[in-house]
């Protein structure tokens, strides 16, 4: 199912307005989802590498059963990119421990057949993890199939897929189940949300042509999970939070959060159906004017006002807002990666059609780059992942700056970097936990699935494009 478009367009305006008027029309249905606990930073996770024993088999398995895939009694100690390995791509395997025997075969599912053997080199310390690990390599088995990993001494992996649409097949399956992330009544939640909606719309812009393709891929049953339409019943979610006086759970971040998104929304939005516009321009109208009342004294309450700020500002072009922004990005003077509400203030202020400072940006778009280049000189020191981290949530930050950086300026080092992290967190870490995979459900945080399709489509373009 290769689908991807040889060409880039940074607008998708053609689905948009036909998907954009059928929700309008038909309405939008979605079920919401609530949590009892909160999530840290906007993010939830099932699974994680420090969890152990059946609840983390348990959440595993969930992602094993969709492949078809028998969870062994243990978690083998042999560590593969469950979502799949692509033909001429890298393909690695990763050894955990120190007896492990000196070769691995490459076996075929099917019948038992052994189609590779490789070298085990001898293991290392790995200082990110304190591990012992040793990398194995497959790149030159290409034919497609499903395969499992054994060696006499340790015995067998997870089976995984050799395909040339395992790319395309997993970002659509990330498209789809956007439609599935959690919203968590809750300041937090809203947060999440939000960033969520903020992403998987600079996705959009970004890499339109390959979503128009996907969705050709959706049968009409699954038509409620083109983006265009989980992002407008989101925007109704979101809005049915809001208070009479403007706020969220009268919560600063909530509503400065709330605020910034209503006006993307209103931005992306409004200029294909003047109704929609106008409920988003007044939601994000009633928050602001709630926000200027409040007291904004704490690094976090001024961090989240110029986000809404600058999203506004954006969006209406207004002195004020625009103000509000360049003063906050003058006195902060650096550092504008470390911290999401700033980081995505500083998209939504550089990408302004008008108005901005032309200087304040070029520096603004030198500390980003500076950020990502420290990126790869961790990954350089980094010879079992090559992701320079060993937290998904470092990973998640790492890919979104990347992700961004590369569709401004294509790399074969960035892509590379992110197509790493994607192997990461499809199994290929030090834990052998499969973060993703065909259902989706180990990520529950919107923001993270939005980063991860963002990563995924931009990886599928920059490769195709680099690859010319």
């Amino acid at each position: 199912m290769k689908f991807w478009n040889k060409s880039r367009k940074c607008i998708f305006c053609g689905i948009m307005l036909t998907v954009i008027m059928t929700a309008a029309s038909c309405g939008i249905q979605g079920k919401t989802q609530q949590q009892d606990a909160k999530q840290g930073n906007g993010a939830d996770m099932t699974g994680m590498a420090q969890d152990s024993g059946a609840a983390q088999q348990e959440s595993f398995g969930s992602v094993l059963a969709s492949y078809g895939v028998a969870l062994p009694v243990s978690r083998p100690s042999i560590y593969v990119d469950v979502a799949g390995y692509v033909p001429g791509r890298e393909k690695k395997v990763i050894f955990a421990g120190d007896s492990y025997g000196q070769t691995f075969d490459v076996v075929r599912s099917q019948d038992g057949e052994v189609v590779y053997t490789g070298v085990i080199p001898p293991g290392e310390i790995d200082p990110l993890s304190g591990q012992t690990l040793s990398v194995g390599d497959f790149s030159s088995f290409d034919e497609a199939g499903t395969y499992y990993i054994h060696t006499d001494i340790v015995g067998q992996s997870y089976s995984f897929e050799i395909a040339e649409d395992i790319y395309e097949n997993l970002f659509l399956s990330m498209l789809k189940n956007i439609s599935g992330a959690e919203l968590q009544d809750s300041p937090e939640g809203v947060c999440d949300v939000s960033f969520g909606m903020h992403v998987v719309m600079y996705a959009l812009q970004c890499n339109g042509t390959l979503f128009e393709a996907a969705y050709q891929h959706l049968d009409q049953s699954e038509q409620d999970k083109q983006l265009v339409t989980q992002l407008l019943y989101m925007g109704k979610w979101l809005s049915s939070r809001q208070n009479s006086d403007g706020s969220l759970y009268h919560d600063y971040e909530a509503t400065a959060a709330f605020c910034g998104i209503m006006a993307m929304s209103w931005d992306m939005f409004g200029r294909y159906e003047a109704s929609v516009g106008r409920e988003y321009q007044n939601a994000a109208d009633a928050a602001w004017k709630w926000l200027e009342k409040q007291p904004c004294e704490t690094d976090s309450e001024k961090n989240a006002r110029f986000y809404a700020a600058a999203q506004l500002f954006h969006t209406d072009g207004g002195v004020e807002y625009k103000t509000i922004a360049e003063e906050f990005l003058r006195a902060r003077g650096g550092d504008y990666s470390g911290e999401r509400f700033v980081f995505y203030g500083v998209l939504a202020y550089i990408s302004a059609e008008k108005g901005t400072d032309r200087d304040l940006g070029t520096y603004i778009m030198r500390d980003m780059v500076d950020r990502v280049e420290a990126i790869c000189e961790d990954v350089k020191q980094d010879g079992v992942f090559g992701t320079g981290t060993r937290t998904v949530e470092d990973n998640m930050s790492s890919m979104l700056h990347l992700s961004f950086v590369n569709y401004l300026t294509p790399s074969k080092e960035y892509t590379m970097i992110i197509e790493n992290t994607i192997q990461y967190m499809g199994g290929l870490n030090e834990a052998g936990i499969c973060y993703m995979g065909a259902d989706g459900a180990q990520v529950k945080s919107l923001e993270w699935r939005g980063i991860l399709l963002f990563g995924m489509g931009d990886m599928i373009e920059n490769i195709n494009e680099l690859e010319k």
